[in-house]
């Protein structure tokens, strides 16, 4: 399991969590209750010109720079309880050792050559102009301030000398063309292999098996692997020239699965790869990094690719590169706990089109379905239970055809759920425990055992182990709030996803419980639309 590597030229934002982390927790959380071997692999890409520029604004040096980032991004990934079994860098010596590894079997394979070719450069910076130090207009769509490497408006990825108008990003001079000599990945020469692999392989989301099928059916170009910049992993042999950071940015879920003793996982036919990311890094997990690992000829190719839309605020990208005001992981925690970030954002995911973020929706989600179906449920739930039973779960007397349906509830929104996380639909997924709660609210206002003292431990005893089975099916998504419910009912840290379709024993004590969410104010509304816009 991978999310893709985010850049350390910031802090994370929403976005970012929302794009490609968040949903590798959640999937991986689902994976390892249900029992499967899982690993889950994520970092920080720290070469290249994202990290190179953002020291040159700062007036920092890139390794301070790096060094600044990750310590804020591995808090705020600690801050959202996301569950990786490593979080590393790329600035390791071990990433070194293996890309560099990586570099010398292709070459060996006959997929490595040099050329000369023309770059543009910028006089007045003295220096040559890759990807992140130009911009202009995108020759593919027309939109203005595309990078070098790519453009955000229409994801296609670019090279610098396709720019219309091309403008140094440090001095805004115009560049000038020169020549230089550089590495490339004989791309073209696995075009089939990717073909064939895109045409017969069904586990990767329709956003990501359409886009990478026409782009290879356009015909693959050669790819650059060199940059003569100081800020990357030297290529052997090479004077001058470093990885271009897309090359080496993939290899290191190798190396953080190398890092965890696990790399023969990579050469196990067994092995089930999964990618998460956004739409903007398709084109290099669905074509550049599967057209590595074929032209290696040791590794696995992904079994799943997990690509998600936008997560828009104010009707744009949220974007650190195009100065749109992100809503940033380590403020986001400040306001609300991280349970309440994930269960929005999850109910927000942009499985099939862009998504936009307004405040009045996070304040609709958590006080409707966190605070009013989730927590009210299993509050009034509780709350019954000891007033009624002292505090234990009551020992049904014969159960009524309406206790048998709802009890069934549970088996059919556990096997639903199942479903949907072995698909990759983890909206739909949590979907399915909200519905299960809502079951549990009708039933319990329908049936009213304060009023009937005959229905009272029928009613509680199912409820209560409604109350269970939610403690499994949330634990992907708010295990905070899931480990709560479970110390409530007294039900143990060590479960499994089967466990949520298992029973509570009557005569079992209930701990001490208290309400999960708070619902948000309209004030509270009103002063974070004044903020944030």
């Amino acid at each position: 399991m991978t999310s893709a590597l985010p850049y350390v030229n910031n802090e994370l934002h929403l976005g970012q969590f929302i794009g490609s982390i968040l949903p590798a927790d959640v999937y991986s959380r689902f994976l390892k209750l249900k029992g499967e071997e899982c690993i889950y692999v994520c970092g920080t890409d720290e070469y290249g010109t994202p990290v190179a520029v953002a020291a040159q604004k700062e007036g920092l040096t890139p390794k301070v720079v790096a060094d600044k980032y990750y310590a804020l991004q591995k808090k705020a990934v600690d801050g959202f309880r996301i569950s990786t079994d490593i979080f590393s860098r790329t600035t390791t010596p071990e990433h070194t050792k293996v890309t560099q590894a990586f570099y010398l079997r292709l070459k060996e394979n006959g997929y490595i050559y040099k050329k000369e070719v023309e770059q543009l450069y910028c006089e007045t910076c003295d220096r040559f102009l890759p990807d992140r130090y130009v911009e202009g207009k995108c020759p593919e769509c027309g939109a203005a301030g595309a990078r070098g490497d790519q453009c955000d408006a229409c994801g296609n990825p670019l090279e610098p000398l396709q720019l219309i108008e091309p403008y140094c990003v440090t001095c805004k001079g115009t560049p000038v063309l020169r020549k230089s000599e550089h590495v490339f990945f004989d791309l073209p020469k696995v075009q089939e292999q990717i073909s064939d692999w895109l045409e017969k392989h069904n586990g990767l989301f329709p956003n990501a098996k359409n886009f990478a099928t026409s782009f290879v059916k356009e015909g693959l170009r050669e790819k650059d692997i060199s940059r003569n910049i100081e800020w990357g992993i030297p290529i052997p042999g090479e004077k001058g020239l470093v990885f271009y950071v897309w090359f080496d940015a993939p290899i290191g879920y190798i190396t953080f699965t190398e890092q965890l003793g696990k790399g023969s996982w990579w050469k196990d036919k067994d092995t089930k790869l999964v990618h998460f990311l956004g739409k903007d890094n398709i084109v290099f997990h669905a074509v550049y990094f599967p057209g590595m690992l074929i032209a290696h000829r040791d590794f696995v190719l992904a079994d799943k690719i997990g690509s998600y839309e936008y997560l828009t605020f104010g009707g744009a990208k949220l974007s650190k590169s195009k100065g749109n005001r992100p809503i940033w992981a380590l403020e986001a925690l400040a306001l609300y706990p991280a349970d309440y970030w994930r269960f929005i954002l999850i109910s927000l995911l942009p499985e099939h089109r862009d998504t936009e973020f307004t405040w009045g929706t996070f304040q609709e989600k958590v006080n409707n379905d966190l605070n009013d179906v989730l927590g009210n449920f299993i509050h009034r739930t509780l709350t019954l239970a000891k007033k009624l039973f002292d505090g234990k779960v009551p020992a049904p007397d014969k159960l009524t055809a309406q206790d048998e349906k709802v009890l069934d509830e549970i088996g059919k929104k556990h096997k639903e759920a199942t479903q949907f996380f072995e698909s990759i639909k983890l909206k739909d997924a949590l979907g399915t425990a909200i519905d299960l709660a809502r079951t549990g609210n009708q039933y319990l206002t329908a049936e009213e055992p304060w009023k009937n003292k005959n229905k009272q431990a029928n009613v509680v005893y199912v409820c209560l182990n409604i109350v269970s089975a939610l403690s499994v099916l949330l634990e992907p998504f708010i295990p905070e709030s899931a480990h709560k419910i479970r110390k409530f009912l007294d039900l143990g840290e060590k479960y499994k996803w089967s466990d949520g379709v298992k029973r509570l024993e009557p005569g079992k004590s209930i701990n001490d419980f208290g309400p999960l969410f708070k619902k948000i104010e309209d004030k509270e509304v009103a002063e974070l639309k004044k903020r944030f816009g």
